[in-house]
């Protein structure tokens, strides 16, 4: 940014911070494009770019009243927005969040032994039921549990969502 740019963005965060309010939209305008691209530079993720940003502007603005006027505005916002784009980065780090990448090699931790048997109980519950279907509903229904690619054609899927409703039905009757 040319320095005239920066002497008036100065002059009008003492503006601002004397109490003039009309400097407010120009100081936006001229703050606000520099901190994102800032942000987003720093910051792997669009969204936090944007969330880091704003939470600077809100910073320099409601602190603004505190701004030494012998320093020079943009550099004291960069200030500001860098904290700030430490902050994010220690919240992602706190809440581990992940890259859509870095999910796809988070291998699950295998059941605990408590998992495992409300597994099970699942399992018998809904043999349980599909023995209370008639056969046409448990064939129609069979490729669920065999893996294989459902029937296409009209009279199977319709025979499919008929025993579906009795299976909902026959399990809203024995487990509410």
């Amino acid at each position: 940014m040319e320095a005239e740019r920066r002497r008036e963005l100065t002059a009008l965060m003492i503006r601002f911070a004397d109490g003039d309010r009309s400097a407010f939209k120009r100081l936006f305008d001229g703050l606000w494009p520099v901190l994102l691209a800032f942000t987003t530079r720093t910051l792997p993720s669009r969204a936090d770019a944007e969330d880091a940003a704003q939470q600077a502007l809100l910073k320099v603005f409601s602190r603004s009243v505190d701004f030494d006027r012998e320093r020079d505005a943009l550099s004291w916002a960069l200030a500001i927005t860098g904290y700030e784009v430490m902050t994010v980065r220690k919240q992602r780090q706190r809440r581990r969040e992940a890259d859509g990448d870095e999910l796809g090699s988070v291998q699950d931790p295998a059941p605990t032994q408590e998992e495992q048997v409300m597994a099970d109980d699942l399992r018998a519950a809904v043999r349980a039921v599909l023995g209370e279907l008639p056969e046409r509903d448990r064939a129609a229904l069979a490729f669920a549990f065999t893996g294989d690619a459902a029937p296409t054609d009209d009279t199977s899927r319709k025979r499919r969502l008929r025993a579906l409703e009795r299976l909902r039905a026959a399990w809203r009757k024995l487990h509410g």
